[in-house]
């Protein structure tokens, strides 16, 4: 299962590959961007994860979920 996270001041949320930790800086979304030189955010407290739950999905990241689903 991956997690949906994102940067601060981040227009957009990414889903991190799976295994990868949100609390890892070097962590990768499934579209390669890392939160360096910050960190990810949406997996703390309950206004994270409604803060990435509300935020459109990076389009790389929404690619490649729909080509791991068979589509």
């Amino acid at each position: 299962m991956s997690e949906r996270v994102y940067v601060e001041d981040g227009t957009v949320a990414h889903e991190l590959q799976f295994g990868e930790s949100p609390n890892d800086r070097a962590a990768q979304a499934l579209c390669g961007r890392t939160s360096w030189p910050g960190y990810w955010f949406g997996t703390g407290d309950q206004d994270e994860y409604d803060t990435a739950a509300a935020m459109p999905l990076c389009v790389a990241c929404a690619s490649v979920l729909r080509h791991r689903a068979g589509g």
